[in-house]
């Protein structure tokens, strides 16, 4: 007997999940106690605090449907990596030398044990308890319009909120908008901007597509004011491979097309105000730098919206415009992804093994790999390399611990990283090698299969423009993840999407089962 308790004919659990969701994805990214001290902490308590709504949720739940058995049975290939990377961080923290720090995460972002455990079971409740709901997600992308809008003022200087006038001068440039960290900043950006250009790419209602046009061109903006190539990193994904959904009508084409227009005239405005207010606005690095270094950038904005507007003209002239493309445009498309693959990959080549890396001029700091490379990243990622090879086996396998890197670098290379930058890692600044030093191996290729698969499950699942949309939010999360931290800020926004997702997947899959069954019955 199914115990549903309901308000006006909805369960209550499918209430409080839309409410937890609505916290999260809103209330996360526009906490601020005290400006930019300790900003992290508060993300982290409030993230906490936030996740107490999944105790009545799953315990309704658990009246429902009793049965453990059950749960078990419909574990996906995706969820049981998961299970065996939460197991396997478990086990890595209970044999730590550092068990407290290891379990909490306090000597580094809080992502310890307790934490992924938190992720873990909201990843559960969701993609068991959620139903789908656009409102969670305009939500969710409109507090994100607004984190990017205040992004934009402190890129101009403007501190309208005055969270940076305690903050010394040299480090004005590395806090934004209400999440903190440029770093993090950035992360977050490219969470909320790959669910906007996808939604919006695979959208068909007018208005609605209107809307998410705006929410688009207002997340690309936000990105560019972000100044951090990892963004771009996890963009560059997203309309890497978004084609491979989009390219099967014209349609698709004229989106693509809109959203590149889009990102042109987004990255317009940002070399406007970089050269007009240069000296107030933070200099241009990396990707920027070579935006706004770019003379004929103005030009080929122009002509791109020319062209975008002269397809959309033809096929509405024609009447071409839901016109089937079969599998010829997504092929195509696949070998220029090939090509281009083999051309970065030859670039890296020439550039590193060859060594002729100034022939690359404004992009040689992107190329060339050696300690400096991404703001020091190098150096972190081949101490932690080095420290890896130097662990007994017991270590190479499960690691010290999550978030126990920066203990292991103070009794490694504390004298060689003061010499260096004069300060010390606590973080590799790449997720998965950050896992693979302090849970192993085993662990971070379960966590690697577990958003592989979650990500082509979303992306099989055609029933929604919302799954596409979390789909490549996650996918191009995982993509910048290669250079950025796992940290309370913007990851809680990547599980909550992932959930969601994966909610409407399941969703699907059961309708599609029971009109089998109901066919199978009428037969």
């Amino acid at each position: 007997m199914k115990n549903n308790i309901t308000i006006k004919g909805r369960k209550v659990s499918e209430l409080l999940m839309w409410l937890y969701i609505t916290v999260v994805l809103v209330g996360l990214p526009l906490f601020v106690t005290n400006a930019y001290y300790n900003i992290n902490v508060d993300k982290y308590y409030y993230y906490c605090g936030a996740c107490v709504l999944l105790i009545p949720i799953l315990i309704l739940k658990a009246l429902e449907r009793p049965s453990v058995k059950g749960f078990f049975k419909n574990l996906s290939a995706a969820e049981i990596a998961l299970l065996i990377f939460w197991v396997i961080a478990g086990l890595s923290t209970l044999l730590s030398d550092f068990v407290f720090e290891s379990f909490w995460g306090n000597e580094g972002r809080f992502s310890g044990l307790f934490l992924m455990t938190i992720y873990v079971i909201a990843y559960f409740a969701i993609s068991r308890c959620y139903s789908p709901n656009p409102v969670c997600v305009y939500a969710g992308v409109l507090a994100g319009c607004l984190v990017f809008a205040f992004g934009v003022t402190d890129y101009l200087s403007m501190d309208i909120f005055g969270f940076k006038k305690e903050i010394l001068q040299e480090q004005i440039h590395k806090f934004m908008s209400t999440v903190g960290n440029i770093n993090f900043y950035s992360s977050y950006a490219g969470l909320i901007t790959g669910a906007a250009a996808a939604i919006y790419a695979a959208c068909r209602g007018k208005w609605e597509s209107v809307a998410w046009f705006f929410f688009m061109t207002i997340s690309f903006l936000g990105v560019a004011v972000g100044n951090s190539d990892s963004a771009y990193l996890g963009l560059g994904a997203v309309f890497g491979f978004l084609p491979l959904y989009l390219f099967k009508d014209r349609q698709g084409v004229r989106r693509y097309l809109m959203m590149i227009s889009s990102l042109l005239l987004a990255l317009a405005i940002y070399k406007v105000c970089a050269v007009r207010y240069a000296e107030v606005v933070m200099e241009p690095s990396g990707f920027n730098r070579a935006i706004v270094n770019m003379g004929f950038f103005y030009k080929a904005c122009i002509g791109f919206w020319i062209i975008t507007a002269a397809v959309y003209g033809i096929d509405y002239k024609l009447h071409r415009q839901t016109e089937e493309l079969g599998k010829k445009a997504k092929r195509a498309w696949a070998v220029f992804l090939l090509l281009a693959a083999a051309g970065v990959g030859g670039i890296l080549i020439d550039a590193n093994l060859l060594g002729h890396g100034d022939r690359y001029a404004s992009i040689r700091d992107m190329v060339v790999f050696n300690d400096h490379w991404g703001t020091n990243r190098g150096f972190a990622w081949r101490k932690a390399i080095e420290n890896y090879m130097e662990f007994p086996l017991i270590r190479k396998i499960l690691g010290y611990g999550p978030e126990t890197f920066g203990i292991i670098s103070f009794f490694h290379d504390l004298a060689e990283s003061a010499a260096f930058s004069g300060e010390l890692f606590d973080n590799v600044h790449n997720e998965y090698l950050q896992f693979l030093i302090t849970i192993g191996p085993i662990a971070t290729g379960a966590y690697i299969v577990f958003l592989a698969l979650s990500v082509r499950d979303m992306l099989k699942c055609h029933c929604s423009p919302y799954i596409i949309g979390m789909g490549f939010a996650v996918f191009g999360y995982g993509i910048q993840a290669l250079v950025n931290i796992n940290q309370p800020a913007s990851t809680p926004i990547m599980w909550t999407f992932l959930g969601m997702g994966i909610a409407e997947c399941r969703r699907h899959h059961l309708i599609l089962q029971i009109e089998e069954e109901s066919d199978r019955i009428d037969e």
